[in-house]
């Protein structure tokens, strides 16, 4: 008989929120097939996150997004901590697809105060993606994961590279479909990232009408890696569809994953 596993609360957290290696993600599962209080657990928590969606609509003020952007950074330092404790290996986050968006003829403007210490700056942080879209009064909320989107919505994308020297940046949809923002070809060698904190891409992106979901993933290394290498991981992910909203990247070694789903709605 298999040895029963102890899932904490912030472990199927992390495991609904996409954010755990792809073998802690298959022990997690594997715990979820025998266990029925944990299946109930992972219910809550999607039950949780429906009654916050729906009570905090769509309002865009950057007093917010500063908020948020603040609270997403407190977090990585908690998850960072708990994973040093624990050793658990790199994780992967979940993000939305570009090939089920179309370019915008023009950008969200997000502005998110950083603070300009090389000291501080990045103390803490693990490279991370942002994803805010643009509203009806012309500002922008931040989508966290698993909120949803519908097709379009407009999508401006930012980063924080917190020391990663390279990265490229692609998005999954539920067609199986990969689109690259960063840079805008699976060719060449990953650009470099900028480290001066939370920089947005230069264009925002209309949602098409790709079903069920849209994953962003940044990956990212400290030394300069092909983008050829990812996207074989990437185009090996968006073939297995039915997996591809929350398993991880297959990648060579040395270089880490972080991806952050939006759910499809209509």
């Amino acid at each position: 008989m298999a040895e029963k596993r102890i899932v904490s609360n912030l472990a199927l957290e992390q495991y609904h929120l996409g954010e755990l290696s792809a073998e802690e993600s298959a022990s997690v599962r594997g715990e979820l097939a025998r266990s029925a209080e944990l299946r109930a657990r992972l219910a809550a928590l999607e039950e949780s996150d429906r009654q916050i969606l729906e009570a905090h609509p769509v309002e865009a003020m950057t007093a917010q997004i500063r908020e948020r952007a603040e609270q997403r950074r407190v977090e990585a330092q908690e998850k960072e901590r708990f994973r040093a404790g624990r050793r658990f290996s790199r994780p992967l986050t979940w993000g939305l697809s570009a090939a089920a968006m179309v370019l915008a003829v023009f950008s969200i403007v997000v502005s998110v105060e950083q603070p300009r210490s090389d000291a501080t700056r990045l103390k803490g942080l693990t490279p991370h993606l942002s994803v805010f879209r643009k509203t009806l009064a012309g500002g922008a909320e931040e989508l966290r994961a698993g909120a949803e989107a519908r097709q379009g919505d407009i999508l401006q994308l930012s980063y924080v590279a917190a020391g990663a020297r390279y990265g490229v940046i692609f998005s999954i949809d539920g067609r199986g479909s990969v689109t690259w923002h960063l840079p805008q070809t699976s060719s060449g060698t990953a650009p470099d990232l900028d480290q001066e904190g939370s920089v947005a891409l230069p264009s925002a992106y209309e949602l098409d009408d790709a079903p069920s979901f849209e994953r962003f993933f940044l990956v990212y290394g400290s030394t300069p890696f092909a983008v050829e290498d990812v996207a074989r991981a990437a185009a090996d992910l968006a073939s297995r569809v039915s997996s591809a909203a929350r398993d991880s990247l297959t990648l060579p070694r040395g270089l880490g994953q972080y991806s952050l789903l939006v759910k499809k709605k209509g």
